[in-house]
């Protein structure tokens, strides 16, 4: 269950001018969506670059939906073809079963309505229904993972299982974000004013470490990159980081070495499986996380990231393990709130918002975690 409005149902908190344009350190400014970094589930080189930032008028969106939208292009990319053909493509279906699943389909139409290909080979027991999911996810050129492909951890389910009913929930979380902060906030400027960047980064917090807010920023950040946005999750929880496990990247650069200026673009992890997502781990955990956390350089990665992605998230670490939460939705000025169900105290989430509104980070929603 997730509510998507803040506690009144009105937004809550203040908002917060950037400036225009500040000075930004070389390796934060090389901070980009193309930027690459080694590790066991990143690579340089064979992942489709992101889709760029473009109006329709210009000559690489034209490349763009000459690619997506003519036949031959689709007919490539499987989009045109039926599911029964993918799972025979892929070595998951005979061509007598999907012979027979066309004439049990068929036939349902005498006797009620008529039933979908997906439906009936699993109720035939031809093929798992998680095949189904993955041939229906190419289909409609959702980036996913097959079963046996083991380079993402289970937990990240948006891009497993991508008909989950959790993600279901989160899509609409990321809707409601996308409605109320990213599409508000974007490149618009006031009559009269100058234009401005930033509104694109959001804080995932919690009151207490369980309550699932690490898993909840992961999926959210690949039904993102699902849509075709193009996403940067950081792990800022730079005391118990959980990023580059559940994404398989290597955490020996990240956040902390960037802070420090010893990393520079190599930060940012290439997710293999995901065109538009890019990971940037926590890296070494510091001895002194909310003071690397306070410093400027922290403000500027955020506003530069800003203006090269369309949404950025923020993990952070539980509220209750110190100020740390709070400096970066200073930073962010927006926030999601995770609340584990039959854990999080009423109270303990009613001062948390309290507090955001005093840092003028706005409440975009609260996430019920089961």
């Amino acid at each position: 269950m997730i509510a998507t409005e803040g506690p009144s149902g009105e937004p809550i908190g203040q908002d917060c001018d950037r400036p225009s344009r500040i000075e930004i350190p070389s390796a934060i400014a090389a901070v980009r969506p193309d930027a690459e970094m080694s590790g066991p589930n990143s690579e340089a080189g064979d992942a489709s670059p992101m889709p760029p930032h473009i109006g329709l008028a210009s000559p690489a969106a034209t490349r763009f939906i000459k690619r997506r939208f003519t036949k031959r292009h689709r007919d490539q990319d499987g989009l045109t073809k039926p599911i029964g053909e993918l799972l025979i493509d892929s070595g998951l279906l005979k061509r007598a079963e999907l012979e027979e699943i066309l004439r049990v389909q068929a036939s349902s139409k005498s006797w009620g309505p008529r039933k979908r290909f997906g439906e009936i080979a699993r109720e035939l027991g031809l093929v798992e229904g998680s095949r189904v999911d993955l041939a229906l996810a190419r289909q409609f050129d959702l980036p996913s993972l097959p079963p046996s492909d083991h380079t993402l951890t289970p937990e990240l389910l948006a891009a497993r299982e991508t008909n989950h009913p959790g993600i279901e929930v989160l899509r609409g979380v990321r809707e409601r974000i996308a409605q109320s902060w990213l599409n508000a906030r974007g490149t618009g400027a006031a009559a009269g004013s100058e234009p401005r960047s930033g509104g694109h980064a959001v804080a995932i917090v919690s009151a207490q470490r369980g309550d699932g807010r690490s898993f909840i920023a992961a999926n959210l950040a690949i039904t993102f990159a699902q849509c075709g946005r193009r996403t940067l999750l950081i792990d800022a929880d730079l005391r118990q980081p959980r990023q580059h496990q559940l994404f398989q990247v290597d955490d020996r650069i990240g956040l902390s070495t960037l802070l420090v200026g010893r990393s520079g673009t190599e930060s940012v992890a290439r997710i293999k499986a995901m065109p538009d997502l890019r990971v940037m781990p926590a890296g070494p955990i510091p001895p002194n996380p909310h003071d690397l956390l306070a410093r400027p350089e922290f403000g500027w990665l955020l506003f530069n990231a800003e203006e090269k992605f369309d949404v950025v998230l923020v993990d952070t670490p539980a509220w209750s393990e110190g100020s740390d939460a709070e400096s970066i939705c200073r930073g962010t000025r927006a926030a999601a709130l995770v609340v584990r169900a039959d854990q999080t105290a009423a109270r303990s989430a009613q001062e948390l918002v309290a507090t955001l509104r005093e840092a003028q980070a706005q409440v975009l929603g609260l996430v019920f975690n089961r």
